[in-house]
């Protein structure tokens, strides 16, 4: 409300004015309105005065305030006054609508900017998560193709693991195998041993008849006392002969002789060896056949051809330097050693030494058998019973325990209705499982029947006949393979005739290493292949499932050179597709090793033992690996 003095002095500047009855106010120009105008409570209006000029005043008020928020001084002093007090009642009520409003408008404008601020932040950080994204998705196509990788490694690593237990469990073979060769010669050297003992006591014994006989031949070459050897003359009467043709001579040689002969001392007789005792017989007179006071003269008479001797004219002188005196003849020396080797070597018994008791069992009427070579004949069955251990191998028996197997009723093996052969029954119940078996559940049994074609007779003929034999043969030795590939057929019907027959797999495991070797060293050919898949005994046969497993890691390594051959031989044999087909599915199956899943099947270790389980093992497992009982029951005869 504008005071009074300015309304008069607005007045007063429109009176004075001279130019215009009726001056120009300049008016001043309205403030925009706001939208929203608030409404104004009543104020004082002022009005003019009734003499033709409100407006004017009105108009003069306006302009006042125009010229004063212009910064126009006005003439008048309280003229500013009066506008700032007028200016208080329209800028009280102005003033709070428009800072209001435009406080307002600012927040909002600066939220705007900071949400467009905020939506150019988040632009960029899409762009930069995109960017990471196909950072990180190329990282993944790289993982998987490390982690493709990987896999195929693990496969190629559990190839190879697979490959090296085969391995393990071929050189375990092998070195039972070994063991059995190094029992078998260290019997034979306990053999030889006993050999070289038998054959020192007989040259010992031998030493002592050379000994008895040289005495013998000593004591023979003595002088004898026979008559027709030997000349027993009276001396008497020899020195009375002397003397009377001594007169008859006159050489001195002579009557030294007859000295000498008186002087000699006299003795009742004397041994003389006669040199030509085998031309001619003396008989000359002894005190026994002498009668007293009639001598009788010594004669000779010719009994031998030939020239004569002694037969002259002439006297005989027989004198005792005429005849050869000897002594008795002395003992011959003995031949010695230098040293004394009754220290060193053995004192010669008395009588021969025992042989053992294998030996003495194969002695029949007084006539021993020799010890690598008995006869079946010399098999004597008694009452004993030997002790079945399957786990045991029968060649590593002494021959005394072995021909305890023989003691037991003869039992017929027959193929279908063709008879192969009668053996004993411990002698396959020590040497089959599945004979172990089939008897115990029927001890009464006289005979043990085959399905015909189930093996090859020969093949079974030549195992059983190696079983009897090991009852009464002094040597121990085992069925071998012919190594040249002509025999392949034959050798893989005797490994089937062997399995057929339950034999344990300490007597046929190098049947398995021989073959298997070739089938990893790949030197078989197709139509050896097709041979053992023909004659796969599948209970139990490790030579198949080499070939299995060796194919089966060929074909994942691609180093299978005849592929067509192996799809011709897998689909001709469904029982080596389903092997294969089993083998790669464990192969497989590793692969689940890592995750939560494949935990749950356990280590290998505790796999092995479920198939150990699986398989039924028998026994004799713990001396041979790999060995697999059958439970297959053959028929029986009684």
């Amino acid at each position: 409300m504008s005071s009074g003095g300015a309304f008069w002095a607005a007045a007063n500047r429109a009176v004075k004015s001279s130019t215009s009855p009726t001056p120009n106010i300049a008016e001043v120009l309205p403030k925009p309105k706001p939208a929203t105008e608030p409404q104004q409570k009543k104020a004082m209006v002022l009005k003019s005065m009734t003499n033709g000029n409100s407006s004017n005043a009105v108009s003069s008020m306006n302009f006042t305030s125009h010229s004063i928020s212009s910064g126009k001084k006005l003439d008048w002093d309280d003229e500013e006054e009066d506008n700032s007090f007028l200016a208080q009642f329209t800028d009280q009520k102005q003033q709070p609508i428009n800072t209001a409003q435009e406080t307002a408008i600012v927040v909002k404008e600066e939220r705007i900017k900071e949400l467009e601020e905020t939506v150019i932040t988040r632009a960029i950080r899409i762009v930069e998560l995109e960017e990471i994204i196909e950072t990180k998705v190329t990282r993944i196509a790289e993982l998987e193709r490390v982690v493709e990788g990987n896999d195929h490694e693990i496969d190629d690593l559990e190839v190879n693991v697979q490959e090296k237990e085969i391995h393990i469990e071929e050189l375990k073979k092998e070195n039972y195998t070994q063991f059995i060769e190094i029992q078998d010669l260290h019997h034979e050297m306990n053999e030889k041993d006993d050999r070289v003992e038998r054959l020192e006591a007989e040259l010992n014994q031998k030493d002592a008849t050379i000994r008895a006989r040289e005495q013998e031949s000593v004591s023979s070459t003595q002088p004898s006392t026979d008559n027709s050897e030997v000349m027993s003359v009276d001396v008497k009467d020899l020195s009375n002969t002397f003397l009377e043709d001594a007169g008859k001579g006159t050489d001195g040689s002579e009557t030294e002789m007859t000295e000498s002969t008186t002087n000699a001392p006299a003795s009742e007789s004397f041994e003389m060896v006669d040199p030509l005792k085998s031309s001619y017989v003396q008989s000359v007179p002894t005190p026994e056949n002498t009668q007293t006071g009639a001598p009788k003269d010594t004669t000779v008479t010719k009994t031998a051809r030939g020239p004569s001797f002694g037969s002259s004219d002439f006297p005989t002188f027989s004198t005792k330097e005429t005849l050869k005196v000897v002594p008795p003849a002395p003992k011959p020396k003995t031949l010695s050693f230098p040293m004394d080797m009754s220290k060193y070597g053995k004192k010669a018994p008395p009588v021969a030494k025992q042989l053992h008791a294998s030996s003495a069992a194969a002695t029949k009427g007084g006539t021993s058998i020799s010890l690598g070579q008995s006869s079946k004949q010399a098999r004597v069955k008694t009452n004993a019973q030997p002790i079945f251990n399957p786990s045991k191998d029968i060649r590593h028996m002494p021959h005394g325990e072995r021909v305890l197997y023989g003691n037991s009723p003869d039992v017929v093996v027959k193929l279908g209705d063709v008879k192969l052969m009668t053996i004993p029954k411990y002698v396959l119940m020590q040497c089959s499982a599945k004979a172990m078996q089939y008897f115990t559940a029927n001890p009464d049994a006289t005979s043990w029947v085959f399905p015909a074609g189930s093996m090859d007779a020969e093949s079974a003929k030549a195992h059983l006949n190696w079983m009897n034999e090991m009852t009464y043969q002094g040597r121990v030795y085992s069925l071998t393979l012919n190594t040249a590939p002509a025999h392949d057929l034959k050798n893989l019907r005797i490994c089937r005739a062997a399995r057929v027959l339950g034999l344990n797999n300490a007597y046929i495991g190098h049947f398995t290493k021989q073959l298997c070797e070739r089938i990893r060293n790949r030197d078989v050919s197709h139509e050896f292949k097709d041979a053992v898949c023909e004659l796969a005994y599948p209970d139990n046969d490790p030579i198949f499932d080499c070939l299995a497993n060796n194919l089966v890691t060929l074909k994942k390594n691609r180093n299978a050179t005849d592929a067509e051959g192996l799809k011709k031989l897998v689909a001709k044999h469904p029982l080596l597709k389903t092997k294969m087909e089993h083998i790669e599915k464990r192969i497989g199956g590793g692969r689940a090793r890592k995750s939560p899943a494949g935990s749950e099947r356990g280590g290998s270790k505790a796999r092995d033992a479920k198939a150990d389980a699986a398989k039924g093992r028998g026994s004799s497992a713990a001396a041979v690996p790999g060995y697999n009982p059958v439970d297959t029951k053959p028929g029986s005869t009684h």
